[in-house]
């Protein structure tokens, strides 16, 4: 990928993807970590007060490692209402990014992830990444759904990939490689 760069924003009709910062943490706690039903696909850990919530230790960890951490934020009123992330750094053998993402429940339905979605996919064409993936918990019927929106082909099922919740999870792989249709 070219260039690391944190003052990168993104920009869809009714978002803003810019890079996650400390002042984020009350609304991504509120959104996702503290609460059960977005936590029942999206992996990460459940913390039942903002002292709990680990959010530090997750933003430096990809400051550090380079790797993108958008805030999902709606431009009518600038709330932050999830975010969006490269899970891993491509090399050169395998040009190859996944993408992870978790919206509050709030604001599911209403195609905000899906641009979210193209957005940081776009995003990741233009920084040279030759295929991007993502993949949900088989039970996550809606992750699905966005995924096939923003262009994206299923490509098969990992059997038992995925221990979360204390059992075994199959999960289903979507991509795209970049230059196909968006």
């Amino acid at each position: 990928m070219k260039d690391f760069n944190q003052n990168i924003v993104l920009e869809t009709k009714d978002l803003y993807l810019r890079y996650l910062t400390l002042d984020d943490k009350q609304a991504i706690f509120n959104n996702i970590n503290n609460d059960k039903e977005v936590l029942k696909y999206y992996v990460t850990d459940y913390a039942d007060n903002i002292e709990d919530f680990d959010f530090e230790r997750m933003l430096n960890s990809f400051i550090e490692t380079q790797k993108y951490i958008f805030a999902i934020v709606l431009k009518q009123n600038n709330e932050v209402i999830g975010n969006i992330l490269q899970c891993n750094n491509p090399f050169e053998l395998m040009n190859s990014v996944e993408l992870g993402y978790a919206i509050g429940k709030k604001y599911w339905n209403k195609g905000y992830m899906s641009q979210a979605l193209k957005a940081m996919i776009d995003f990741m064409f233009k920084n040279g990444v030759h295929k991007v993936w993502s993949c949900h918990i088989e039970d996550n019927i809606a992750s699905g759904v966005v995924m096939k929106k923003c262009g994206m082909v299923f490509e098969g099922v990992r059997k038992d990939d995925l221990y979360y919740h204390d059992r075994y999870w199959d999960t289903l792989v979507y991509y795209i490689i970049n230059g196909e249709e968006l």
